[in-house]
């Protein structure tokens, strides 16, 4: 017997509002963008050269990081899409911990 409709398509309607599409389209793409040159930083080295731009993959990086940053911004200023500051402190804290541990274990095997 065929499973209701209802129980497998959900209900959302998509964005229709072409300003609140435009910020959402711009994060998605800069975020992909910004977890693409993580991914060359990792293959490469954060040190080595672009062969496109000639910047360094660090360079490059910081300019994705800045691009999504500023799509945070728009995010807050347009859609009123608030982020706890909070969290960010928490989240920075947490990484610290965490690279502590991890050169900790590297220093004992």
């Amino acid at each position: 017997m065929a499973e209701p409709i209802n129980s497998t398509i959900s209900p959302w309607m998509p964005e229709q509002d072409r300003v609140r599409l435009a910020v959402l389209g711009k994060l998605a793409e800069e975020a992909g963008e910004l977890a693409s040159r993580a991914a060359r930083c990792i293959i490469q080295g954060i040190d080595e050269t672009d062969p496109d731009t000639g910047r360094s993959n660090a360079d490059e990086l910081g300019r994705e990081i800045a691009d999504v940053m500023a799509c945070a911004a728009a995010l807050e200023a347009l859609l009123r899409v608030n982020y706890s500051k909070q969290r960010v402190t928490d989240k920075v804290s947490g990484f610290a911990r965490w690279h502590c541990m991890i050169r900790e274990r590297d220093a004992n095997g």
